[in-house]
């Protein structure tokens, strides 16, 4: 994710030149007679799809009982989600972010998500490019625009990769979901073949998920979810990961990754909780770790008190993630929605990490969308 100045400039000039400030374009047959007149094979067509451009933006505030962390204000992620309809079976998706990454406001980019799906129907819909992976129930429900989010943060099993995330957020392959037949609409799958995360020491700045995979092995998910139609919002699923990963040219790990969770969610209510074991499989040695959160909300008007309970249980000795460390806190919060596509929430937490215990800290979140 911390591409620099030359990936920064393309996106920009992209977002600028491309998309125009109503957030829907519709190409005019002059620009398509002047891109043709300098191609060999003229594009098809007098006009192109219709694009449509949403963006979300954060500003945060953060401060902590330790003397060693000042508090500070921050620039959260701008995301930028770009969709369009090509047919009516055939969709594009694309999620670019920006982001102020250093003290001299530096933006970096990163394209997050890009996808071609096509839909069948109700039973088969296929996309191939970079999704998130669909393990467990958070990473598929909540991306990068941080405004459907209550609390601040994603729960710390599922940070993103360059965050020091432990789970393969982002993957690079082709992913199917439907509904399963003769089930009316309440059971639902999901699998996708993706190269796999290219796990690098925590120290270094993101992973390569976005390129060509180091080795034969292919990642493989799959997941099932039950929604009961006389139970409106809940959901109850389970997935399971596996991936072969090489530490050297003879050495591998295998990887899988087991999640179940149960969620109910409706415009005012909020419950949620959520469970992943992550077991990496050495020559003579197998590492188990844990994962999960407990969460729940409830909506009085513009106001919504919130409380989440996070953690993760990591051991030292595991291959790629055992520096991480292990996390506990308990979050309690509150969102004010003062006008619509705007949010503010103020969260106080109470965590233990990396061997300092009970550390009090508090977090403030600005998130609007336009």
């Amino acid at each position: 994710m911390r591409d620099h100045s030359q990936r920064s400039a393309c996106i920009l000039l992209f977002v600028s030149v491309v998309i125009v400030p109503s957030g829907v374009i519709g190409y005019p047959s002059s620009v398509f007679a002047q891109i043709g007149h300098e191609q060999e094979h003229p594009l098809p067509g007098a006009a192109g799809p219709e694009t449509t451009l949403r963006a979300f933006g954060t500003v945060e505030w953060a401060a902590s009982q330790l003397r060693e962390v000042p508090n500070s204000f921050s620039l959260g992620q701008l995301s930028l989600f770009v969709t369009s309809n090509l047919t009516e079976s055939v969709s594009v998706l694309a999620e670019i972010v920006l982001e102020g990454h250093s003290p001299d406001t530096q933006v970096v980019t990163d394209l997050e998500r890009l996808q071609l799906t096509f839909r069948l129907n109700d039973f088969f819909n296929i996309s191939a490019g970079r999704y998130h992976s669909g393990i467990g129930f958070y990473n598929a429900a909540f991306h990068h625009g941080t405004y459907f989010e209550i609390p601040i943060g994603r729960p710390r099993v599922f940070k993103f990769e360059d965050d020091g995330g432990v789970l393969p957020i982002h993957e690079l392959g082709v992913t199917v979901r439907g509904v399963v037949p003769h089930t009316g609409s309440s059971l639902r799958y999901v699998a996708e073949v993706a190269n796999g995360r290219v796990w690098t020491p925590v120290a270094e700045e993101g992973t390569t998920e976005r390129g060509p995979d180091a080795n034969d092995a292919k990642s493989t998910n799959v997941g099932v979810s039950y929604r009961p139609e006389r139970w409106r919002g809940f959901e109850v699923g389970t997935s399971f990961y596996r991936d072969t990963i090489f530490q050297t040219a003879t050495s591998a790990v295998d990887h899988h990754i087991a999640a179940i969770y149960a969620v109910y969610r409706t415009p005012s209510t909020e419950l949620m909780a959520e469970w992943l074991r992550l077991t990496h499989v050495t020559e003579g040695s197998t590492y188990h770790n844990d994962g999960g959160y407990v969460q729940a909300s409830k909506a009085w008007g513009k106001l919504r008190p919130y409380y989440r309970f996070d953690r993760l249980a990591i051991n030292p000795a595991t291959p790629f993630i055992g520096a991480i460390g292990s996390y506990k806190a308990h979050i309690v919060g509150l969102r004010i929605d003062p006008v619509k596509w705007v949010g503010l929430k103020a969260q106080y937490e109470r965590t233990d990490e990396s061997g300092q215990y009970g550390v009090n800290g508090v977090r403030t979140q600005l998130v609007f969308v336009f």
